[in-house]
């Protein structure tokens, strides 16, 4: 019973990140077009990259948190542990890989993978906030 309902609350965590992630994808895109208008052309990219990448590492957070929440204590420990290896794994490799592009280019995805990161938190704690009143 408690693991059921342990999944109905990551389900619906998912399905509101998913719902809002309209709103992410919207604000990268508005931030790619003032990047075009002032000339910066390459740092496009970069923005892009650090949305969909703070948009596949929430994802790939929300999936092994319900992945765990169907496991025994020892399972769930070791998925936790397996996934934040990936996760870390992959941000590392593409920062690594834009840092050796060019400093700006690693500044423009890290921040937005930052600011991105935080607003999935904070849409997170909203939709928590609205389901408990």
């Amino acid at each position: 019973m408690i693991v059921a309902s342990k999944c109905a609350c990551m389900r619906q965590v998912l399905n509101t990140f998913k719902k809002s992630w309209k709103i992410f994808l919207t604000v990268a895109a508005v931030l790619s077009l003032q990047l075009i208008s002032a000339g910066q052309l390459k740092l496009c990219g970069a923005v892009l990259t650090g949305a969909l990448l703070s948009f596949f590492y929430f994802l790939s957070t929300a999936a092994r948190l319900e992945a765990a929440a169907n496991s025994s204590a020892a399972q769930a420990k070791k998925i936790m542990l397996v996934g934040l290896l990936l996760r870390l794994g992959m941000v590392f490799i593409i920062l690594a890989v834009a840092v050796h592009i060019s400093v700006e280019l690693f500044l423009a995805t890290a921040v937005c993978f930052g600011v991105f990161y935080f607003a999935a938190l904070i849409v997170l704690a909203r939709s928590e906030l609205r389901r408990k009143f």
